[in-house]
């Protein structure tokens, strides 16, 4: 299976992330970020939830409205992350509605609803499934001051120097509903050679591109499972 990525204004289609941290909650230093580990890391908390994740989300190919979507590991930190597509106006469910829903303990680090506004890459459009993009990089974007327009134009100026990073097919902008995130959903076939990306002009320590307009985090995450909507699959057949 695979999912295709295409801006909101060309396919109608909007983004649903829904980011779950398991166990006990982590202290992250976002301004120490660091390149993805090499190997993938799973918790146990991880290993017990994804089965039953994987098997929640492939029911929501039955939803009215539903197009996909992509369940994603963290290779760093001890969480699980959802990205469904959706016909806009379609209602998203929920993976987690108590804190126990998934059999261990989880919480919320966010849930929203995203138009895909700007993409680039190696490819078009942007193609996601376990053997092409077996890897995935989050950039996420806490929008200051109602600046989100202002950070999407810097986007387009500045991420497409990104791109010669060896393993990085696709860069794909999302800004949610109410203008207060954005996050690149950068599609990879390998990470071996991210410390690239980190010499590239805007990139570099104290230089940047988003400087001023937002705070930025970064997490890193293996392809688990990717799910098509029946419209989709139809498609393909």
């Amino acid at each position: 299976m695979n999912l295709t990525l295409r801006t909101t204004t060309d396919s109608n289609v909007v983004a649903v992330v829904e980011r779950l941290e398991l166990g006990e909650s982590e202290q992250i230093d976002s301004a120490a970020a660091q390149p993805p580990n090499r190997i993938p890391r799973r918790t146990d908390e991880q290993s017990l939830v994804l089965p039953v994740v994987t098997e929640r989300v492939r029911l929501w190919r039955h939803r009215e409205g539903f197009r996909g979507a992509v369940v994603l590991a963290s290779r760093d930190h001890n969480r699980i992350t959802v990205y469904s597509q959706y016909e806009s106006g379609a209602a998203a469910p929920r993976l987690l509605t108590t804190d126990d829903a998934l059999g261990v303990r989880a919480r919320t680090l966010d849930w929203r609803t995203y138009d895909l506004a700007w993409r680039d890459g190696t490819e078009t459009p942007t193609v996601v499934s376990p053997r092409h993009t077996p890897v995935v990089h989050f950039g996420l974007f806490t929008v200051l001051d109602d600046q989100a327009d202002v950070l999407l134009d810097r986007v387009a100026a500045s991420a497409p120097a990104s791109l010669v990073t060896p393993g990085l097919r696709a860069i794909n902008f999302h800004r949610s509903h109410d203008g207060q995130r954005l996050i690149n959903f950068g599609t990879w076939s390998t990470f071996d050679r991210f410390h690239v990306l980190l010499d590239q002009p805007g990139f570099t320590t104290g230089k940047k591109y988003w400087d001023g307009l937002a705070t930025f985090e970064n997490d890193y995450f293996d392809v688990i499972d990717v799910v098509s909507g029946r419209s989709e699959v139809r498609a393909a057949s």
